[in-house]
């Protein structure tokens, strides 16, 4: 990519002190750019980070949760040292949020209506804002065949297909450069949430705004993101281009999860044996050497290196690329 990045994450460590027991520490290092009008994905299992992630950037951490290492720049700007002002400048009109549960992310006694038009006021108020007129037009683009009704609905009376695509909404009508998705397809049927998935992408262009999509489905986060990110125990251990990730994955982990999905009909579903490690551990050496195929002597007295297996792809293994 060329340019300066939106969004640029580099080493962030994220703390969690909940006062009864060792800290939290779901972040150990993440390093990520996102420049404008790009797609980008990050996927990995449960407790890999992603959430933690995309809720540091926003400064929305759970109690007693800090940024203790590393940094997170907005068009140049540190998101951790911005004051109260500008950070309320900075989530909704720069950065918005699509949350993982459509219908709880609703307020549940305002309607539809209210809620979209409220975030366009709050975030794009002018002499030319109209924030009806756009409710009714992104609900029709979001496929709603009735947007006049669905604007007098409250949240309960909405499917939940229906509820995300209006939370697509309402972080549309913030305005937005970035987008980030939190697990958008969670809790709906394939059909329906394949349809989410195109939806949002098709939105992200007309809007022109960049993406940040995660999930725990590798299918999922390939649909819709040009470049993939691999987390794993709080890092991202390989990243690159979707072409080269699935098509050529060089890290152990990538090469396990691709390996879960491709299934021939019939077959059982696949898992990685083990467990992702506990987040109260604090990794110096490589965090999946424990599941690892792959694992060798250097693994158990090294840190894994920061290795370029070929097409601008980075990874952390001490693996050549090739071996495996």
């Amino acid at each position: 990519m060329t340019g300066a990045p939106l969004l640029s994450i580099s080493g962030l460590e994220v703390t969690i002190d909940n006062g009864a027991g060792p800290p939290v520490l779901p972040l150990q290092g993440v390093d990520l750019e996102i420049f404008p009008g790009e797609t980008v994905g990050l996927v990995g299992e449960s407790g890999s980070g992603k959430s933690m992630t995309l809720r540091s950037v926003l400064r929305i951490l759970p109690p007693g949760g800090s940024v203790t290492g590393g940094g997170i720049s907005w068009r140049g700007r540190s998101v951790p040292d911005m004051g109260a002002e500008e950070l309320r400048a900075f989530r909704g009109a720069e950065a918005a949020m699509i949350y993982q549960n459509p219908t709880a992310a609703l307020d549940p006694v305002l309607t539809v209506r209210r809620q979209i038009t409220d975030a366009h006021r709050a975030n794009r108020d002018g002499p030319d804002a109209d924030p009806l007129g756009f409710a009714e037009s992104v609900l029709r683009e979001l496929e709603f065949g009735n947007p006049g009704e669905i604007l007098n609905r409250y949240p309960h009376q909405l499917s939940g297909g229906m509820a995300q695509r209006v939370n697509i909404a309402l972080a549309l009508a913030c305005g937005p450069s970035l987008l980030m998705a939190d697990e958008p397809t969670t809790g709906l049927d394939v059909t329906t949430g394949l349809r989410v998935l195109d939806l949002l992408e098709e939105q992200v262009r007309v809007h022109n705004a960049a993406l940040l999509f995660i999930s725990h489905d590798l299918r999922a986060v390939a649909r819709v993101a040009r470049r993939l990110g691999v987390m794993y125990a709080g890092r991202i251990v390989e990243a690159g281009t979707r072409e080269e990730l699935l098509s050529s994955p060089a890290h152990p982990y990538t090469r396990a999860l691709i390996g879960c999905m491709e299934l021939r009909p019939g077959e059982p579903p696949r898992s990685i044996p083990g467990a992702v490690p506990t987040m109260t551990e604090r990794h110096v050496l490589c965090s999946f050497r424990e599941r690892c195929p792959s694992r060798m002597e250097a693994c158990e007295g090294e840190p894994p290196p920061e290795r370029s297996p070929g097409g601008g792809r980075k990874m952390l293994c001490h693996l050549e690329a090739g071996d495996g």
